[in-house]
């Protein structure tokens, strides 16, 4: 009798711990469930964000195609793509967008052109030194260098230009050592890795700066460089900041309408040595543009800057995109300053 009960109460012990088991299998599976519908709404709503940010390109486009059409190719801030914090409320979320065009910044792919003599090849590197100079830049190199770097960084070759300039083995030698580009650059991140560039560098000369790929010419829009920005017109004219100011406040509401007005501008025709600038370096049409563009839907947010290019017809093309936004790198004041 005694056997049976024990037989009875192993027997129960087991069904209780078939049921526990049971119950942690049920608790873990509800658990995996949840977290596999809560992965799959938010990549739904991140790809909703997503596809918001790639519609505002849609629409970028086309509005750049119609202005342009609409003023025969005249590039002006007057224009509606050149509004400052454009934001549309759309279905459970928000599209913020802001427009750049490339010919009011300094292309760095411009600094080396193929075919080119050396003497234009200098006056082309000596403008980007008066940008650094206008912008108050301290490195632990020259400005002359930082110039030369980037030219280096930039043209076939693994040989330095200049005698201070870094090029080819001087990379590969170092204590973490990689290859320099021997290309043109594709964003203005690159200049992270060009010897001398330091992050105090680089947030200073962020917004006067970029990158269009593959494009080996600086062409600068007369009509989109800001009046309280007049840095790159200052370094290509070399000019200084009164001077810049006066030209830019001497332009009309809407621009120039042919580049020939902008040279016929008093203002303009008083600068000394006006007549040895390269013509060729400015426009008033302008056909490169960077997008940049947040999109939010529910609690998702998406961050895409796209570049766009506008071709003989004014149609628009997405030459180039890059997912996340712009990110910057803190200096660290203690650390990051300019060596004596």
């Amino acid at each position: 009798m005694i056997k049976v009960k024990q037989q009875r109460g192993i027997a129960l012990i087991s069904v209780m711990l078939i049921v526990a088991l049971c119950v942690v299998l049920a608790s873990q599976l509800l658990k995996t469930q949840r977290l596999g519908i809560s992965r799959a709404h938010n990549m739904f709503e991140r790809q909703q964000a997503f596809q918001y940010a790639k519609g505002s390109e849609s629409f970028v486009k086309m509005l750049l195609t119609e202005t342009l059409k609409e003023d025969n190719g005249v590039t002006h801030l007057e224009q509606t793509w050149a509004a400052e914090g454009m934001a549309f409320p759309v279905s459970n979320g928000l599209i913020e967008g802001r427009i750049i065009d490339l010919h009011s910044c300094f292309n760095l792919n411009g600094l080396w052109k193929p075919n080119l003599d050396k003497a234009k090849q200098k006056a082309l590197r000596d403008m980007f030194v008066r940008l650094l100079e206008s912008l108050e830049v301290e490195s632990e190199v020259s400005l002359e260098d930082l110039a030369n770097n980037v030219y280096d960084w930039i043209d076939p070759d693994d040989y330095a230009t200049e005698a201070g300039g870094y090029d080819g083995d001087m990379y590969s030698s170092m204590e973490f050592p990689y290859l320099s580009g021997n290309s043109a650059l594709a964003h203005e991140n690159e200049l992270r890795v060009i010897y001398g560039f330091d992050p105090l560098t680089l947030n200073k000369i962020k917004k006067f700066v970029c990158v269009i790929p593959q494009y080996h010419e600086l062409m600068i829009n007369v009509n989109t460089v800001k009046e309280n920005e007049p840095e790159v017109l200052m370094a290509v004219l070399n000019i200084d900041e009164s001077t810049a100011q006066k030209v830019i406040g001497d332009r009309p509401e809407k621009g120039f309408q042919d580049i020939n007005e902008f040279w016929d501008l008093p203002s303009v025709k008083a600068i000394s040595g006006i007549a040895n600038v390269d013509r060729k370096a400015f426009t008033v049409s302008s056909k490169f543009f960077k997008l940049i563009t947040n999109a939010t839907y529910n609690d998702a947010k998406f961050a895409l800057t796209s570049l766009i290019q506008l071709d003989e017809q004014y149609r628009a093309w997405i030459i180039g995109r890059r997912f996340g936004g712009e990110v910057e790198r803190k200096a660290n004041p203690e650390d990051e300053q300019p060596k004596s």
